[in-house]
């Protein structure tokens, strides 16, 4: 049975380099890994007061990260932090209080940025983010991506030492999700 890996993609941008990141991981992940996509672009943000009615996008969400047995986060680094999306989707789904559905949850944030340090802050806000949420985030390896332009061939392709990068990295993310994830354990 293979390991569901809810994937957040953090630029709503259809073309976005964390868009074609994302849709690249699948084959480079562990056999045992299998990755859907959360959808958080169409969220209304969240408020307390649509609780009694909660909008069909939150409910879904909220379904989907609890049927994640993991949570792998592909984002740009937006202003030193995380775009709003991704941040008002944690918080979507970690409400109400109760019933959070990050808890315990393994983790994994993968940033990226066009110049040298790679998201780095975006990458550290985020993993304040989770762990306020109660996810549980992959400390080693850390996956900063920077001057992403450079990351692709001329056929859109991840170049050679990316791929065997990213790789080992969700090897790693898969030995984190067997520490974590009750299903994992059971397989």
């Amino acid at each position: 049975m293979s390991l569901q890996v809810g994937l957040v993609v953090g630029s709503l941008r259809r073309d976005s380099v964390s868009r074609r990141l994302a849709q690249a991981l699948q084959p480079l992940a562990p056999a045992g890994l299998a990755f859907h996509e959360l959808e958080i672009g169409a969220l209304p943000l969240y408020n307390g007061d649509l609780e009694d009615a909660a909008p069909p996008a939150w409910v879904r969400l909220r379904g989907a990260v609890r049927e994640s047995d993991a949570l792998l986060f592909v984002v740009p680094e937006y202003n030193r932090s995380i775009p709003g999306a991704v941040k008002n989707a944690i918080d979507v789904a970690s409400k109400p209080t109760g019933r959070n559905c990050w808890v315990g949850k393994p983790a994994f944030v993968m940033s990226q940025s066009t110049g040298p340090l790679g998201g780095l802050a975006g990458s550290f806000a985020l993993k304040q983010a989770l762990a306020g949420a109660g996810a549980v985030t992959l400390p080693h390896p850390e996956v900063y991506l920077g001057r992403v332009a450079t990351l692709f061939d001329g056929d859109g392709r991840l170049v050679p030492d990316t791929q065997d990068f990213l790789r080992g990295a969700l090897a790693s993310f898969e030995t984190w999700i067997h520490r974590f994830a009750p299903r994992a354990s059971a397989s």
